[in-house]
């Protein structure tokens, strides 16, 4: 996001600068229908979703030892942007910092934090959410969806037109999903993908040693990519479907119980290659394994 914020805005409710014991969080603010809310710092868990008023609501509790700031763009009428920090002292626990924030559908949300369970729920504008530890568990069609975590798990239920979803070790899961433009990374992580009644059109899905797994329907025209150096890949594909595929490895093997073509040595007698086609109006699958095994198969 690129609204800058100012410091304090004099309508919040004045919160002490260090608690010393457990208190409530109650911030209320007339908001714009598209309004920007940034939230950053530490805290255990955060419970986002949209509600059908023109207005921010942000409520909870923080624990001893806990500092919390907040702003407003325009602190004289709906708010365009809001801005919350949460700090806690050296040795102080976060594990009571425990926040929900309620805004409009159309809201564009961006979230930062260390170990924490992040959950959204039918927000429809952007979403930008960043961990190291905890979760992230986004339900609904955000516009946008843009998700970082080191170990914490990833998972989304739903479609947008745009996802990048990226994990050093934590797993990446979509069920009942879809969308227009999906690009999901991993470096040790599992990418499980099952897509619902609308499908992926653009898939990319990368992972160094991370297993990748992709069961259910291929839409009229989709593109799926499927990178790894040495993660198995197992898709499990509808029969009949309209189906062009090409599979290569360098040292991994390939076993296709989908369709009666089978794989080849690979060039210089290395690896395997699958190439077939099957019908027209084709959804092209295109599968790059360095050292992972490719099995492809009918789905269940």
């Amino acid at each position: 996001m690129s609204h800058r914020f100012a410091a304090l805005a004099l309508a919040l409710v004045a919160l002490p600068a260090l608690a010393s014991a457990q208190q409530k969080v109650d911030i209320r603010r007339a908001a714009t229908p598209t309004v920007s809310v940034r939230l950053g710092g530490h805290f255990a868990s955060l419970a986002v979703t949209q509600w059908a008023h023109d207005s921010i609501a942000l409520t909870g509790v923080v624990g001893p030892g806990t500092r919390f700031d907040g702003g407003a763009l325009n602190p004289t009428g709906p708010v365009q942007g809001m801005k919350f920090f949460v700090e806690t002292a050296q040795g102080a626990s976060t594990a009571g910092n425990r926040l929900e924030l309620r805004v409009p559908r159309n809201a564009r949300v961006w979230v930062k934090a260390g170990s924490a369970d992040i959950t959204v729920d039918g927000v429809a504008g952007g979403l930008d959410l960043n961990i190291m530890g905890g979760s992230v568990r986004v339900t609904g069609k955000p516009r946008e969806l843009l998700v970082e975590s080191m170990d914490g798990p990833v998972t989304f239920t739903g479609y947008t037109d745009f996802a990048r979803l990226k994990t050093a070790a934590g797993d990446i899961t979509v069920t009942e999903g879809g969308g227009i433009d999906l690009h999901l990374s991993t470096v040790s992580g599992a990418i499980r993908v099952a897509p619902g009644e609308r499908d992926f059109q653009r898939g990319r899905f990368e992972s160094v040693t991370g297993p990748i797994s992709y069961t259910g329907k291929l839409d009229r025209g989709a593109d799926l990519r499927f990178d790894t150096h040495s993660g198995a890949v197992d898709l499990r594909l509808p029969r009949p479907s309209n189906l062009e595929m090409d599979a290569l490895t360098i040292t991994g093997t390939i076993e296709n119980a989908w369709s009666s073509s089978r794989p080849i040595a690979g060039r210089e007698g290395r690896g395997m290659e699958l190439g077939f086609s099957s019908g027209s109006a084709v959804a092209r699958v295109s599968i790059r394994s360095f050292k992972g095994n490719v099995r492809i198969s009918p789905a269940p």
